[in-house]
């Protein structure tokens, strides 16, 4: 296994616990309450609908990483690309479908940029 293939496992888990634990804190909030409970105090913010699609995505890119398929990893940076623009883009409005905050913009775009940089520069090598 290559160490681009760990660094790519590495990230999708900790996507993946970051939304369990968004799940978890989200638990008493409606689907899709515009306002998330943060994680453990601080950071990040979800309600279900946003910690669900993160789970979702985290998931894929877990996938992608142990087949060795860089399509889903891939997808799955995209996804969080477009998590990141829905941040921008309802960020303290009364529509904020998946309850985020500006916190959740440096998180997914994180998540994006890096797993897509991965797929892309071990691509390169083959």
């Amino acid at each position: 296994m290559s160490s681009i293939r760990r660094a790519e496992l590495v990230v999708s888990i900790v996507a993946l616990v970051m939304g369990v634990a968004g799940a978890i804190v989200a638990r008493n909030l409606s689907f899709t309450e515009p306002t998330g409970e943060l994680v453990l105090s601080f950071g990040p913010s979800f309600n279900l609908l946003g910690a669900l699609i993160m789970i979702a995505l985290a998931a894929l890119a877990l996938a992608g990483a142990l087949l060795g398929r860089h399509g889903l990893v891939l997808a799955s940076a995209g996804g969080f690309l477009l998590i990141a623009i829905q941040v921008l883009l309802q960020f303290g409005r009364s529509t904020n479908w998946l309850g985020t905050r500006g916190s959740n913009l440096a998180f997914a775009l994180g998540l994006g940029a890096g797993l897509g940089a991965l797929v892309l520069t071990e691509r390169g090598r083959l």
